[in-house]
C-alpha cells in the first residue's frame, strides 16, 4: 500500500509539473521608436494560450536569453550607429525589468549589429554581424553588465552570427556567415578572460553563410543552417572537432534567408525556418545512430519567420513572424513531426524576432 501511495504521489507531482505554466521571453525590433521592446508572457502548455505579464522598454532587443536559474536575462541591442550594445534584466515569474545597459563600441567604431548573445561562466558574449566581431562583457553576481572587456575581430569580410558552447563545455563555437566558417574559442579555467585565442573549427561550403547551429542532446552531432546557401549540414562532434557527415538543401524556396534551427526535445525531428521566398519551417526526421536527416515535411508560416522555439514537452512550436507582427502557435505531432497552426492562439506583438520558452 505504501509503495502504491508513493507511486500515485509521484505521478500526481509529475502531472502537476507538466501542467505548470511556462514563461515566454520575446525580443523585438523597435527601430528608433518605443512601440515595442522585450516582453514576458505566461504560456499554458495544456492549451497553447498566452497572457501578457510585463514589458521592458529596451531598444532592439533582437536576441534575448534567460539565465539558467530564471532570475536574470540578457539581450543585445541591435544597432549599427554607435548606440549598440547589451542589456541586463531582472527576471521573475511575473516581472521583467532592465538592470543596466553597456555599449559594445566605446570608440564608436566596429562591433555593429550585435545579433546573438550567450552567457558563459560569468561573462556575456555578443556575436556582432557588422564589424565581424565577438564582444565580451563581465557580469556582476547580480547579473548586471560590466563595461566591455574584450573584442575579437576577424576582418572586414566577417559577419559573426551565433555563439554556442560545445557539449563538453571546453569550447565556444561561433558561426561566421561572411567567411563561411565556424570559429572555435578554447574555454579557460581562470584568468581575466573566459576564452583564449580562436581558430577555425570548420570551413563551410563557400557561399553557404553559416548562421545558427544546434547540438544533439548526446553531444555527438551538430546541425548547421546556412543562411545564404539554404543548406543544412550535419557535423560529427568529438573533442573540439567538427567533421561533416551530410549536407543537403534545406528547402526549395531559394530565398537566401534561412534563419533558425532547433531539435525536438526527444531528438527525433529537426526544424529549420526560411524567409524571403517560400517562407516556412522545414521538418526533418533524424536518424539517432548516424545523425543524418531526411525530409519529413514543410509548414508554410507568416511573413519572415526569423526565429522559433519549442516547448519543453515538445507539444508546441512558436514561430516569430516579424513582418506579420505575429507569433504563430503550432501544435506538433510527436509521431510525425508535423505542425498544425492554432490560429486562435496567435500572439500579436510588433516585429517579434526572438522567442525563449521555459
Amino acid at each position: 500500500m505504501r509503495k502504491s501511495a508513493l507511486l500515485a504521489a509521484l505521478l500526481l507531482a509529475a502531472v502537476s509539473l507538466q501542467a505548470q505554466d511556462l514563461r515566454l521571453l520575446i525580443g523585438t525590433f523597435t527601430g528608433s521608436g518605443d512601440a515595442s521592446g522585450a516582453w514576458l508572457m505566461r504560456f499554458d502548455p495544456a492549451t497553447g494560450a498566452s497572457t501578457e505579464l510585463d514589458f521592458a522598454a529596451a531598444r532592439n532587443p533582437a536576441f534575448i536569453i534567460p539565465s539558467a536559474d530564471r532570475t536574470r536575462a540578457w539581450s543585445v541591442s541591435e544597432f549599427n550607429n554607435g548606440t549598440q550594445g547589451a542589456y541586463a534584466f531582472t527576471l521573475s515569474p511575473d516581472d521583467l525589468e532592465i538592470i543596466n545597459f553597456e555599449v559594445n563600441c566605446p570608440t564608436g567604431r566596429g562591433s555593429g549589429n550585435p545579433c546573438n548573445i550567450l552567457y558563459c561562466n560569468g561573462f556575456i558574449f555578443t556575436a556582432d554581424y557588422f564589424g565581424g566581431t565577438v564582444s565580451i562583457f563581465p557580469t556582476t553576481p547580480e547579473g548586471a553588465l560590466k563595461p566591455l572587456c574584450k573584442t575579437f575581430s576577424f576582418g572586414p569580410e566577417s559577419r559573426m552570427h551565433c555563439c554556442q558552447p560545445s557539449p563538453d563545455g571546453r569550447w565556444i563555437f561561433a558561426s561566421d556567415l561572411g567567411c563561411d566558417a565556424i570559429r572555435r574559442f578554447p574555454v579557460t579555467a581562470s584568468g581575466e578572460l573566459p576564452v583564449g585565442e580562436p581558430d577555425i573549427a570548420y570551413q563551410a561550403t563557400p557561399g553557404s553563410g553559416p548562421r545558427h547551429f544546434v547540438f544533439s542532446a548526446d553531444g555527438r552531432y551538430c546541425y548547421l543552417l546556412g543562411e545564404l546557401g539554404d543548406t543544412l549540414t550535419v557535423l560529427r562532434y568529438e573533442d573540439g572537432t567538427l567533421t561533416p557527415v551530410q549536407e543537403i538543401k534545406a528547402y526549395n524556396g531559394r530565398g537566401k534567408g534561412s534563419a533558425d534551427i532547433h531539435l525536438s526535445p526527444d531528438g527525433r525531428f529537426l526544424y529549420t525556418s526560411h524567409r524571403l521566398r517560400g517562407e516556412g519551417i522545414a521538418i526533418f526526421a533524424v536518424d539517432p545512430q548516424s545523425g543524418r536527416v531526411s525530409r519529413a515535411g514543410f509548414q508554410p508560416t507568416g511573413a519572415h519567420p526569423r526565429n522559433f522555439t519549442l516547448s519543453p514537452d515538445g507539444r508546441w512550436l512558436l514561430c516569430a513572424c516579424r513582418d506579420d507582427d505575429a507569433i504563430e502557435v503550432y501544435e506538433r505531432d510527436a509521431a510525425t513531426g508535423a505542425l498544425t497552426l492554432r490560429g486562435d492562439r496567435t500572439i500579436r506583438v510588433n516585429h517579434p524576432v526572438c522567442l525563449q520558452l521555459f
